[in-house]
């Protein structure tokens, strides 16, 4: 049982972490960043609140997983974890994609 709640939290947690990035997104009114350390000038990006807007909704999808992980974990440990591994490896190339799409949208 104390397996569970753990997995439960942590998935919550990344969950809660990933979907606290898109509320923040959306609240800023500088651009948002997308990698540690990398800035996003305002001059170079065309409209900046439609710009976080997309970047909002590219990070609560991605938080999406992480929260029907910890969902799973209540009946199948084993399928959050794979759902979970999923979700952090094969998770990345379509955040990243979608990332590059939205800067090409929005860069001047």
């Amino acid at each position: 049982m104390a397996g569970k709640v753990i997995m439960i939290v942590c998935c919550w947690i990344c969950g809660g972490l990933f979907l606290g990035f898109g509320v923040y997104s959306s609240y800023r009114k500088e651009p948002m960043w997308f990698w540690s350390g990398s800035k996003v000038s305002p001059e170079s990006i065309s409209d900046v609140p439609a710009y976080n807007r997309a970047q909002s909704a590219m990070w609560k999808v991605y938080s999406l997983p992480y929260w029907v992980a910890g969902a799973v974990a209540f009946s199948s440990p084993a399928g959050a974890g794979i759902l979970l591994a999923a979700a952090c490896v094969l998770g990345i190339p379509p955040l990243l994609i979608a990332h590059k799409r939205i800067e090409k949208r929005y860069r001047k």
